[in-house]
């Protein structure tokens, strides 16, 4: 794998993880104000959530750009 570069962040630091990011717009974005009528109902809202911010280009690349990484 010749086009790829891999860098070590350090053990914690979630600032530099676009993971952090998309979780925070799951929790502060989408299900905001959302209350589950059980575990089931919460399980597939996040899911909905995550399954939706894979198909939109323009927030995968703001969790990179919030995470100050290039792509």
């Amino acid at each position: 794998m010749r086009n790829i570069e891999f860098e070590w962040l350090p053990a914690y630091a979630p600032e530099l993880n676009p993971v952090e990011s998309r979780w925070s717009h799951t929790k502060y974005s989408d299900l905001a104000n959302f209350v589950p009528n059980d575990t089931p109902h919460l399980k597939r809202a996040v899911r909905k959530s995550l399954k939706t911010q894979t198909t939109d280009h323009r927030l995968k690349c703001s969790f990179f750009l919030t995470a100050k990484l290039r792509l």
